[in-house]
């Protein structure tokens, strides 16, 4: 294994779980997972997933889940939560799940060098290839849900769907990026190779919140594998 201690920008869904999954794939030394939140919403900033769900997600993989609390300004408090995680537990590199927006990329690099920390992007790829790398999350095993889907690309039935064969054929048919890249869509990873346990939804809603379909996770469960 690595020595180099890593911690992966955690936001549950599947571009990070393949980021994760590749570093785990490279032995690198995954310490934990790092999570912005609103302790006020009680929930993730990325998917709008409450809290106890994430935590829950988190014991799956049998991985430690670090929430960052947003309150105030989003850019110091992460900055601040890694600098502390490298003085406290030598955490030296962060890998982030961005594709191939040069714009978040910027300022995930920006973000890990204020802290300290060494920037990876496991997940890297050319536009060309979104294709082919959502192929590989389904083909590796994977089990997803979408959890957002903007009303401007999808209607209501698009939240709550698996990422399986039929979504790959049908995603195609959209005039968008196939991984969502700009926030066409988003996903909750349930199970993979890399999970020890399998998450279970047990109860959820659709919802319309702010141009997004939403799938509203209220409750889950373990299911050993």
């Amino acid at each position: 294994m690595n020595d180099k201690k890593v911690v992966v920008s955690w936001s549950g869904g599947k571009d990070c779980c393949l980021a994760l999954y590749r570093m785990l794939q490279e032995n690198k030394n995954v310490a934990c997972l790092v999570s912005m939140v609103s302790e006020n919403d009680a929930r993730n900033h990325a998917h709008g997933i409450r809290l106890e769900i994430l935590k829950l997600q988190a014991e799956a993989l049998g991985i430690p889940l670090v929430l960052v609390d947003s309150a105030g300004d989003y850019e110091s408090s992460l900055i601040k939560a890694l600098t502390k995680l490298k003085e406290q537990h030598g955490i030296e590199e962060i890998a982030f799940g961005s594709l191939y927006a040069d714009e978040d990329r910027k300022w995930n690099e920006e973000v890990a060098n204020k802290a300290g920390l060494a920037p990876l992007f496991p997940v890297w790829i050319s536009p060309e290839e979104s294709s082919k790398l959502l192929d590989e999350f389904i083909t590796l095993g994977f089990s997803a849900v979408v959890c957002r889907a903007s009303d401007k690309d999808f209607d209501c039935t698009w939240a709550g769907r698996m990422l399986d064969s039929k979504f790959f054929e049908d995603i195609h048919n959209h005039d968008i990026c196939v991984m969502g890249e700009f926030g066409e869509y988003h996903t909750f990873v349930l199970d993979g190779p890399i999970f020890q346990r399998k998450v279970s939804l047990t109860e959820s809603r659709v919802i319309l919140n702010s141009g997004l379909w939403s799938l509203d996770i209220s409750q889950c469960q373990l299911v050993e594998k």
